[in-house]
C-alpha cells in the first residue's frame, strides 16, 4: 500500500452489467504496471469487484471483493 495516485478510464457494458476500468500505476519511479478493474453488478443485492495487475509477466488477479446487501 502506498500514497501514489492512480487514474483509470473505463466503460460500462449494459448487457453484462459490468464496469471495466484500465490504467497504469507507478509504484516506484520507473517501475510502471498496468492495472484493470472490473465491477460486476448481477442484481440489486450483489456486486463483485475484481482487480488485476500486469507487472510484465502477464495479467494476474490480485484482489476480489464480493458485496451482498443486508436486508
Amino acid at each position: 500500500m502506498g500514497t501514489g495516485i492512480m487514474t483509470m478510464d473505463g466503460t460500462y457494458d449494459a448487457a453484462t452489467k459490468t464496469f471495466t476500468y484500465t490504467g497504469e500505476y507507478e509504484m516506484m519511479p520507473g517501475m510502471k504496471e498496468k492495472v484493470r478493474q472490473e465491477i460486476k453488478m448481477p442484481d440489486n443485492d450483489h456486486m463483485v469487484m475484481e482487480y488485476y495487475e500486469d507487472r510484465g509477466q502477464g495479467e494476474a488477479k490480485t484482489m476480489e471483493i464480493s458485496y451482498t446487501r443486508k436486508k
